[in-house]
């Protein structure tokens, strides 16, 4: 009976170590931890359609095959300007559109027939005040681009249209989207009028910006004809001057500058981010749209970028995608990602709402975000409960090998939490378990 005993007891003692451990490798994998993004997601963690608030948009510089496995997993929208079978072939994952400008060509791109370009004067702005017959008064951009006439247009059965950009443009374009099966086209530098600066302040003869917005809305819809079953999206949403009404032309339109200015990466002010926070909130039921924040140090400045994140979630949705870019790397051959796209915070309960103090409110079914978007005063914000506040570790830019090194970490907070000028606030509710893996 002794023995039995003593058994009995070191039975109960190895049962209770047993569900010791357990619980605490259970809590261990509970905590915040590290966890590097990689090409070798488990495709049992990775996110259905469903479950997404983030959408992410990417211009792809083609290196490996881990990069684009990664891009694969991780992001919806991808712009590029290759062209080939192969790359076709390899993105499965993300709509894939392809990138022309519209506003300038280069004579070393290899994405139109640069001859017959050439052959054609009327293709081009032109200032005649310029003393260089060599370039036969062209004006040329400060990205070393030659500036091309977007009014250059005639009708689509004339026997000379291809002689004309607008027309050469938009079937060169369509051939090239249709030959290789990309899912569209993204015309790139379709700006509603036209910066001084880009030209070094030589503007093209008779430029108006009532005549250049019009030119625009005329190519634009040209343009969408010929890709009746194909995305056509277009940059220049933050130029104004009318360019809302383009988006009805077309299936979208891109804000490239939102939040902070590329050339300086100060913060654009209340009233800017606001317009484009309304502008997003009229149109995403219909239109894609998509964000690009540029700053420099963006990796490092986490304030800013959940203020970027949080802004964005304030409207976002299956139409509306975001790309954070760090100025600080090239952005032609740096692909971003940060952990910080991983929030999943369930179905929106509303849309945004706006207290006396300007704070920015948006509901979901596991937490809340809010948006200071004011440039000099902090608020402190009263909760109905305690939450947990998102705290992005890492990210940034994504590496050949296909990693990206980044994690979120979470800070209770009890009743209020202090918003400081230009920052937002991701909050969960307490009781939700927010366990994060890479990738959808």
């Amino acid at each position: 009976m002794k023995y039995k005993n003593f058994f009995l007891i070191g039975l109960v003692l190895f049962v209770c170590l047993i569900s010791f451990c357990f619980i605490s490798v259970y809590g261990i994998c509970k905590s915040d931890h590290y966890k590097a993004f990689s090409e070798d997601t488990n495709k049992s963690d990775i996110k259905s359609e469903e479950l997404k608030n983030i959408y992410i948009t990417t211009k792809i510089p083609v290196k490996t095959d881990a990069q684009i496995d990664f891009v694969n997993s991780h992001y919806d929208y991808v712009m590029t300007s290759a062209l080939n079978t192969e790359l076709r072939e390899k993105i499965q994952g993300p709509k894939l559109l392809l990138y022309r400008s519209i506003q300038g060509t280069w004579t070393d791109f290899n994405q139109f027939d640069w001859a017959h370009i050439n052959a054609n004067e009327n293709m081009f702005c032109h200032n005649m005040s310029q003393e260089n017959p060599h370039s036969h008064n062209r004006i040329l951009t400060i990205w070393s681009s030659w500036l091309m006439d977007g009014s250059d247009i005639v009708d689509k059965n004339a026997s000379d249209a291809l002689n004309h950009w607008i027309n050469y443009y938009a079937v060169t374009a369509s051939e090239q989207v249709y030959e290789y099966n990309y899912d569209g086209l993204f015309v790139d530098s379709a700006g509603h009028n036209l910066w001084t600066g880009a030209v070094y302040n030589l503007m093209p003869d008779d430029y108006s910006d009532k005549n250049w917005r019009d030119g625009r809305y005329r190519a634009l819809e040209f343009i969408k004809y010929y890709f009746p079953d194909k995305i056509v999206v277009f940059n220049g949403l933050h130029s104004g001057n009318g360019a809302e009404h383009s988006l009805e032309l077309t299936d979208g339109g891109m804000w490239e500058t939102f939040a902070f200015r590329p050339s300086d990466s100060e913060y654009f002010g209340e009233e800017k981010w606001r317009r484009v926070i309304e502008l997003i909130e009229r149109n995403r039921e219909n239109k894609l749209i998509t964000l690009v924040s540029k700053k420099e140090h963006l990796t490092e400045d986490i304030q800013s970028r959940v203020f970027i994140i949080a802004s964005y979630l304030l409207i976002s949705n299956q139409n509306v995608s975001i790309n954070m870019i760090d100025l600080d790397y090239d952005q032609n051959s740096t692909i971003y990602y940060f952990p910080e796209y991983e929030i999943y915070l369930g179905s929106p309960l509303n849309n945004y709402s706006i207290d006396n103090n300007g704070i920015y409110e948006k509901r979901f079914e596991k937490g809340i975000v809010l948006v200071n978007p004011g440039d000099t005063e902090s608020y402190t914000y009263i909760l109905d409960r305690k939450y947990e506040k998102v705290v992005p570790i890492g990210g940034g830019k994504l590496q050949e090998n296909g990693l990206c090194e980044g994690f979120l970490t979470y800070e209770p907070v009890n009743i209020e939490v202090f918003l400081p000028p230009i920052s937002g606030v991701i909050l969960f509710e307490k009781t939700e378990y927010k366990h994060v893996t890479p990738g959808r």
